[in-house]
């Protein structure tokens, strides 16, 4: 009877002090512990004091046995006496069923390394300010991660086309000489007064005085010749981005108009919708760094933003994209207007 006293003495004990000592054997030290959620199911403890075992708290402080004596009505003699008998059996109790049971307390068990372990009684609160505060049944709530809001990286980039060299045009600069050599001629007569082709001809003459020439050439006065111009067209050579890889300016502009159009179709490939707008754009960011396009295609009944990664005008064009694009987004569904 006095061993099962030495148990509740122990845990009774607990209630006022942070540690209490086994004299040979080992201490209880116990700790404050705030609200937290027992290891099985939902269920919310309310705070307590955390209680452990150790082995290298054997040096008898008194406490204890003052204990004893006080509730007993035993002499120091008597009281240390009852300590060691419960020593005694403690050790044996470890030794032959490996487990002890202190009533209000917990269990004392040996492990596979031969360490004597302690396993705390939760039912049981030592926390005096805690009294009347039951355990309640509560669902514990995980924080949501704050996400950034990012704006989405839809810049296209733009090659500036070099400039076209002047195609050579030999017809219109012999055009041009024409028109020069006439002006010329027509300059002379003017300041001379005489058709200057008279003087030429006058020196191959066979007759010496003011004999007239042989042929008179009468010009009139000179009309610049009309001269049709044909323009050659050049075409412009291909733009060589720095990766050898021809652009074409207008492709980039219908590739532009195809992106800004294909989630408009009743039909969309959606992989996720989102109460917050920047959350969609988040989304759609990490899709693009896979390669893989995507936009906001719209919100549903619940005015959810929709990110959709394709859109089609028919249903079976889109459950074809949408198989494989299960197979690196599994929760993909199909999404109609």
């Amino acid at each position: 009877m006095l061993l099962k006293n030495v148990q509740l003495y122990i845990s009774e004990l607990l209630f006022e002090h942070d540690c209490v000592i086994i004299p040979a054997f080992g201490g209880f030290v116990a700790r404050a512990a705030s609200a937290n959620f027992a290891k099985t199911g939902n269920i919310l403890l309310p705070p307590s004091k955390s209680i452990v075992f150790n082995k290298n708290l054997a040096n008898n402080d008194g406490l204890l046995a003052g204990y004893i004596m006080q509730k007993e009505n035993a002499s120091y003699q008597q009281a240390t006496s009852i300590i060691e008998n419960f020593v005694n059996h403690c050790k044996q109790q470890l030794e032959t069923q490996k487990r002890f049971e202190i009533s209000n307390l917990g269990v004392l068990y040996k492990s596979a390394e031969n360490t004597i372990l302690f396993e705390q009684d939760i039912r049981i609160n030592h926390n005096t300010n805690a009294f009347g505060l039951p355990a309640v049944t509560a669902i514990k709530l995980i924080k949501e991660e704050k996400i950034v809001a990012v704006k989405p990286n839809l810049q296209y980039r733009e090659v500036a086309l070099p400039a076209t060299k002047k195609a050579k045009k030999p017809i219109r600069r012999i055009a041009v000489a024409a028109s020069m050599a006439v002006c010329v001629i027509a300059l002379m007569f003017l300041v001379t007064k005489q058709n200057p082709l008279n003087n030429v001809m006058a020196t191959f003459s066979p007759f010496k005085g003011n004999a007239k020439p042989l042929i008179e050439i009468k010009i009139v006065k000179p009309v610049a010749a009309k001269v049709e111009k044909k323009e050659i067209v050049v075409a412009s050579p291909p733009v060589v981005t720095p990766d050898t890889v021809s652009v074409d300016k207008t492709a980039v502009i219908k590739s532009t108009e195809m992106i800004s159009d294909w989630y408009k179709q009743p039909y969309q490939i959606v992989v996720g919708c989102f109460a917050v707008k920047q959350n969609a754009y988040k989304l759609i960011n990490q899709l693009e760094q896979q390669n893989l396009q995507a936009s906001i295609a719209g919100q549903n009944a619940k005015n959810l933003y929709v990110v959709s990664v394709a859109g089609y005008a028919d249903e079976s064009s889109a459950r074809k994209k949408l198989l494989l694009v299960k197979e690196q987004y599994h929760s993909a569904w199909l999404f109609k207007r």
